[in-house]
């Protein structure tokens, strides 16, 4: 069931979408803080509206630090994604201020997994995503049923061109008691940022 997994809706920049979005059970509703982004969410002149949400992820590709920190104290983050080659020390800075840390991996094939630092305490979750060249949105995915000769110290967040036309093949990578949550894009909207509502409705009738 759909319901096994946390449900992260990513990418939002309008607030009516927010609040239709609200009627359903989603678990975490993430805002890009990428300016090469098409939802970058602070080209939306109306975007105070997130410092309100307590279930969001503020998402940063390689962005200074001190951007990062500030951000998260102005719109009241208590979850980051970082989803750019942020380092380690990089990752524990936000951590030490008591914020929750989800660290991207772009994955094409099994040898993206030789630079994932799996002994590291510098994060809380893993998210892999399609290897693009553009840190993601790409609406691709890649093969899940790689993920299941992986053994992972940490859950982690399945991405990369999630649909409802290929969200029962998760089936191939249930028996992974790792996998915590979905994450939700491209292939969930009308338009770059304005997530289609009907097509959210249809996922929470979905029996996966």
């Amino acid at each position: 069931m759909i319901n096994n997994y946390m449900i992260k809706v990513c990418g939002l920049i309008d607030e009516k979408n927010y609040l239709d979005l609200r009627n359903y059970p989603i678990d975490y509703f993430g805002f890009i803080f990428y300016d090469k982004s098409p939802r970058y969410i602070l080209n939306s002149p109306n975007h105070s509206f997130i410092k309100k949400i307590k279930n969001k992820v503020a998402v940063f590709v390689n962005e200074k630090i001190d951007t990062v920190l500030n951000i998260i104290e102005t719109y009241n983050f208590s979850c980051v994604q970082l989803h750019g080659n942020e380092s380690d020390d990089y990752s524990m800075k936000i951590k030490k201020k008591g914020i929750k840390v989800i660290k991207s991996y772009l994955i094409k094939t099994n040898k993206d997994f030789k630079n994932i630092n799996m002994n590291t305490e510098s994060f809380d979750y893993y998210l892999f995503d399609y290897k693009s060249d553009n840190f993601g949105g790409s609406g691709k995915t890649f093969d899940w049923e790689i993920l299941n000769n992986k053994v992972l110290d940490k859950p982690f967040f399945l991405s990369g061109g999630i649909s409802l036309d290929n969200i029962n093949n998760i089936n191939m990578i249930k028996d992974n008691e790792k996998l915590y949550g979905l994450d939700l894009n491209s292939k969930f909207e009308k338009s770059p940022g304005l997530k289609d509502i009907e097509k959210i409705s249809k996922l929470f009738n979905l029996n996966i």
